[in-house]
């Protein structure tokens, strides 16, 4: 978008090759918001052909196996998030005013008479007239600047994700859809399963749980909350935890996990590839980004001096429980970009000036 109205920018992206399906990654699923901003990047066509199309959501009844069919009003598409990641940065490569720079994250901006300092995990520097913070809900853009960070409060909500990855689609299941799948009302639990696009295949399980599944499962107990003071220090694991020691050793989550399905959703239990609960992780839990200004005023997502500002997790993380996050984080892109070309064409430019990136980030 950047590139269309004529501003060269450098994207820095913290790793340093192209993200692989992992238990660390998750499926998106885009409707007509997320579909129409990547259509405005000119990135729909290409994401549409890597994708599988989302027409329904299933509602399966985990013990009986009854499956009530709920059509979408518009088809949604879905895909890995590595996936969409290829597909976004497979276009920008192909801008001319677009450079990737890969293997170092931003460690914190600065402001000095010349300019804009990013500084780069790996000790280099790269001098800019602006700074764009799509760095997530850790945001090292946002923790630079007092005037941003002193609305941002990380809240952790009392629900946690187990990840599942099955290397099969369920017996039975579609890949057209998303299903949720329901035990009885006492567990304190819902899954969430859909097909996986691309190469690796298979199915993403997902299950939601909540502090009070941990009076009826206490060995579901989700990893200990991040400190304030280390937020985005561990990168993926301020929110992902590997299987702690004692059971790695033991297996006991997994084998716990295979016979709670068994009792709990048993017709869920036989349509599955049993391998998937060798791959279980449990999540810490989920936190989301509360932004709010103090004396009754407006909660701003730029500097004042319009040099700064901040799109996707770093001004709006959401819980994943609500599927809003990557579509609206698009959304977010295509807005701020539309405020500096709304003010283009007041001023009667066909190529943005600095003023003008200047204007449109402030408003």
């Amino acid at each position: 978008l950047l590139n269309n109205i004529g501003v060269p920018s450098i994207v820095i992206e913290r790793a340093k090759e192209p993200g692989e399906w992992s238990s660390k990654s998750y499926t998106v699923v885009l409707g007509d918001k997320g579909q129409s901003s990547l259509g405005r990047g000119g990135c729909l066509k290409s994401a549409q052909e890597a994708s599988f199309e989302r027409r329904f959501v299933f509602f399966f009844d985990g013990k009986t196996g009854k499956v009530k069919t709920i059509p979408k009003k518009s088809p949604a598409i879905g895909f890995t998030r590595p996936l969409l990641m290829e597909c976004i940065e497979k276009i920008a490569l192909g801008c001319p005013r677009v450079t990737l720079k890969r293997g170092a994250g931003v460690s914190s901006v600065s402001k000095n008479d010349s300019g804009i300092q990013a500084h780069l995990e790996d000790g280099t520097t790269i001098s800019a007239t602006h700074v764009i913070g799509a760095d997530g809900k850790w945001s090292k853009v946002r923790q630079s600047f007092p005037s941003l960070s002193s609305q941002a409060k990380i809240i952790t909500s009392p629900s946690f994700r187990v990840h599942m990855d099955s290397p099969t689609v369920p017996k039975g299941f579609r890949t057209d859809g998303t299903y949720v799948i329901n035990p009885d009302k006492e567990c304190m639990f819902y899954i969430i399963a859909s097909s996986r696009p691309g190469a690796s295949g298979g199915y993403s399980i997902t299950m939601v749980c909540y502090d009070e599944t941990l009076e009826r499962y206490p060995w579901l107990a989700p990893p200990a909350d991040v400190k304030p003071g280390n937020y985005g220090k561990f990168g993926w694991e301020d929110f992902f935890s590997a299987l702690p020691e004692a059971m790695k050793s033991q297996g006991t989550l997994s084998e716990n996990l295979e016979q709670m399905f068994l009792q709990e959703v048993p017709e869920f239990y036989d349509a599955l590839d049993k391998e998937t609960f060798t791959s279980a992780r449990v999540n810490r839990r989920t936190t989301w980004l509360q932004m709010s200004a103090k004396d009754g005023k407006n909660v701003t997502y730029s500097t004042e001096d319009g040099l700064v500002a901040l799109i996707g997790d770093a001004a709006h993380a959401m819980t994943p429980a609500m599927g809003e996050g990557c579509p609206t984080a698009l959304e977010s892109a295509v807005k701020l970009v539309d405020r500096v070309s709304s003010i283009m064409e007041q001023k009667g430019e066909s190529s943005c000036s600095a003023d003008t990136l200047n204007e449109g980030f402030a408003q």
